[in-house]
């Protein structure tokens, strides 16, 4: 269940989601080991495109519904891709929330704020569930494919609930970074398994988020 952003009202955004090149190699050019898979590992090389393309998409999102200037834009990009290339899961609600209002008390405000509006302006709005913070990992599903617990670090976009890859639900505090994320692992299932997942995405409030990406990626959220 992938809702596609609304775009009607200005169709000279970048990077329509059918547009993202996909993060999934071909099975035949995959090597053995698979944190060696070529264009995957961004530790001190290029980001992959498609986390580069979903990154520009927040940002267009940012600007088109005054969450951001294009300054704010900036350094939460710079911020971003610095964490990715240094192997770190980075998301841009987090960077541009804390841009703000520092580590403060409004930081869980400010996140929700600008976690709500993202979601607002897709045609399918994702439930916001505190409480799955709290569901267990599923260990099992990462052990066996990890390829997609490598994007889902990178992008802090935790799987809440799986059924090995028939029904997923991916939980984060970053609409758009689920919709994109949710293309890429179906994209995974089609050529690995032959079937087309069920995919839902689940909105968490920052507390929530945090808890979760640290149980599932053993990596604390902040940024040196």
């Amino acid at each position: 269940m992938n809702a596609q952003p609304r775009d009607e009202e200005n169709d000279d955004l970048p990077l329509e989601q059918s547009q993202l090149p996909h993060l999934v190699p071909d099975a035949e050019e995959e090597p053995d080991q698979p944190d060696q898979r070529p264009g995957f590992r961004v530790v001190n090389q290029e980001v992959p495109l498609a986390l580069e393309h979903a990154l520009i998409r927040t940002l267009a999102m940012f600007q088109q519904y005054n969450l951001a200037t294009a300054e704010d834009c900036n350094q939460v990009a710079e911020t971003v891709k610095r964490d990715w290339l240094a192997g770190k899961g980075s998301d841009p609600v987090d960077c541009l929330a804390r841009l703000r209002a520092g580590n403060g008390e409004m930081l869980d405000a400010g996140i929700e704020a600008i976690s709500a509006k993202l979601a607002s302006t897709l045609p399918e709005v994702p439930a916001r569930i505190p409480f799955a913070g709290k569901l267990i990992a599923p260990t099992a599903l990462y052990e066996k494919n990890p390829y997609i617990l490598s994007i889902c670090k990178l992008m802090r976009v935790p799987i809440a609930y799986a059924e090995d890859l028939d029904v997923l639900a991916l939980a984060s505090i970053n609409p758009y970074f689920m919709d994109a994320l949710s293309v890429c692992i179906a994209d995974y299932a089609r050529q690995h398994i032959g079937t087309q997942p069920i995919i839902s995405n689940i909105r968490l409030d920052y507390a929530g988020w945090v808890n979760m990406c640290n149980k599932h990626f053993k990596e604390e959220v902040d940024h040196d």
